[in-house]
């Protein structure tokens, strides 16, 4: 859950919520002080006097909104676990709370409290029957738990708020193609096509499931292509369609290193053939290096480190195809190899349009290595 989404509703309660002065009651004057220091940049100081003011309005129901301030500035501080606790003080004081009931779905989601989130929203949504964002986040919150149909049951409420919401109906029929398959959520991104021929997400999406769940490349290469007349064209989902494309355009056949096996290996040749090509790499001489790690090989073709550097070294000189094979034969040696196996993958799903194979390779990192963080933020970008 991305910190920005709580954007949807901070500009609203800084209009909303704001007061201006002069306090009688105890802890007024401490917490318009908070908010000034709040807007001077001043979070330590403004989070001290929130607080303070807090205390010395003891039973007052203005703390509401105190706690809920409390929590955005906790929030924008990174203290995630403080701002969800701010956020629930401010939901007790006041049930009726819809900014902050908002805001704590989003801090609990954060927390990775889904079920508490969940929670959150409804009873947002309960309270504001026109608003269709609550229900979003709790079809947004089910679909992270893999509960299709109840993130399906979610997003159509909150599109009866707002019918013709693009976002709303692309995120419906992704997990549409999980509850119904391909054709129901081919018919949705067609008709969000039809009336917005301009939204690059559903463009994309229609070539996705073109290119991966029905295997039809000559619908994929027209999808891939208008999404990338209507997108940015620098970001990465741009990258990954120019891939698909390429892919589509024209397919490759897995060449094989060109390099002599060797009759005998010399492991104590190839290690000296070795350090001479690490320093050209070290230099930025990478043509020079990748002819330094081929000798390597040739002197020792089961040194799987030689492949793995020789795969960097190609990625550098940008010969992707190359780099995928080179991390490829490291992973044969050492199947173990979870460097070699997740720049594989790397490799496969941003350069080569492979991304079932990259996802299969990433889910193996982690099955040996559970921990491993940069195949866990590259599965998570995969599948968002």
């Amino acid at each position: 859950m991305n910190r920005n989404w709580l954007h949807w509703f901070i500009p609203a309660l800084l209009v909303s919520v704001l007061f201006f002065g002069c306090g009688r009651r105890p802890g007024e004057k401490l917490y318009y002080e908070a908010l000034d220091q709040w807007k001077a940049g001043n979070h330590v100081r403004a989070r001290a006097l929130l607080e303070k003011s807090i205390r010395r309005r003891t039973g007052s129901s203005e703390n509401a909104d105190a706690y809920n301030r409390l929590g955005l500035l906790l929030w924008e501080m990174g203290e995630i676990e403080s701002s969800a606790d701010a956020f629930t003080e401010s939901v007790r004081v006041d049930a009726s709370q819809y900014p902050a009931l908002c805001n704590l779905g989003v801090a609990l989601s954060a927390k990775k409290d889904f079920a508490g989130a969940e929670r959150a929203f409804r009873e947002a949504a309960l309270l504001q029957p026109d608003d269709p964002r609550p229900l979003a986040y709790a079809g947004i919150v089910y679909v992270q738990n893999q509960k299709w149909d109840d993130a399906a049951r979610n997003l159509r409420r909150a599109l009866s708020r707002t019918p013709n919401d693009p976002q709303l109906q692309t995120a419906l029929a992704l997990t549409e193609l999980q509850t119904q398959g391909a054709p129901a959520a081919l018919q949705r991104l067609q008709a969000i096509a039809k009336s917005r021929p301009d939204y690059a997400p559903a463009l994309f999406n229609l070539a996705a499931i073109y290119r991966y769940n029905l295997d039809r490349p000559t619908e994929a290469k027209a999808w891939f292509e208008r999404y990338l007349d209507h997108s940015s064209g620098v970001d990465a989902f741009s990258a990954f369609a120019r891939a698909q494309l390429q892919a589509l355009n024209e397919p490759v056949k897995t060449p094989t290193l060109s390099y002599t096996p060797p009759k005998v290996r010399n492991r104590k040749a190839a290690e000296q053939a070795f350090k001479k090509a690490v320093a050209l790499h070290r230099a930025g001489k990478t043509t020079q290096a990748i002819q330094g790690y081929i000798r390597t090989i040739e002197a020792d073709d089961t040194y799987e480190r030689a492949f793995y550097n020789l795969g960097l070294a190609y990625y550098a000189d940008g010969q992707m195809t190359a780099a995928a094979e080179s991390f490829a034969r490291a992973v044969k040696l050492n199947p173990a190899y979870v460097d070699a196996r997740y720049n594989l993958a790397l490799v496969n799903h941003y350069h080569l349009g492979r991304t079932p194979q990259a996802l299969r390779d990433l889910e193996t990192v982690l099955s040996q290595k559970p921990d491993y963080q940069p195949a866990i933020d590259l599965i998570d970008r995969i599948r968002k």
